[in-house]
């Protein structure tokens, strides 16, 4: 199974959309957290956003439930967050992509190390004689 897991490495890019929907997801869940406890500045802009997307969607006033204007408002700021975040997945893939490649060299450079102390081990162990 660890194989398989190795064998289906994500792309870079995959990468960097998976880092900003996790990013997304996670402002998403900490300001419907700051709506519910109600702190003090990020709850009253919240609200301004809640207020704004009723106003641009009036279907959502048809939602029941004393808390769908905290949702609402955390669903704006998260989806706001990931389609501004999706404009900067490709720097974030060259830069992944350019950290592999680091990786690559260094480990590259590594085996040759080892390969030339193996050898030269086994050499010095060799005790043939010519003379």
């Amino acid at each position: 199974m660890c194989e398989e897991a190795m064998n289906n490495a994500q792309s870079p890019l995959q990468e960097a959309i998976s880092i900003v929907t996790i990013v997304a997801v996670l402002v998403a869940v900490a300001c419907h957290l700051a709506a519910i406890n109600n702190v003090p500045i990020v709850s009253a802009a919240l609200f301004l956003i809640a207020s704004q997307a009723y106003q641009w969607a009036p279907a959502l006033t048809r939602l029941p439930g004393a808390q769908v204007p905290m949702l609402v408002s955390a669903a704006v700021v998260g989806g706001t967050i990931y389609i501004i975040g999706l404009a900067f997945t490709s720097p974030l893939a060259a830069w992944f992509s350019a950290g592999q490649l680091r990786r690559l060299e260094q480990q590259t450079r590594k085996l040759k190390q080892n390969r030339a102390r193996i050898k030269k081990h086994r050499r010095d162990r060799d005790t043939f004689d010519v003379t």
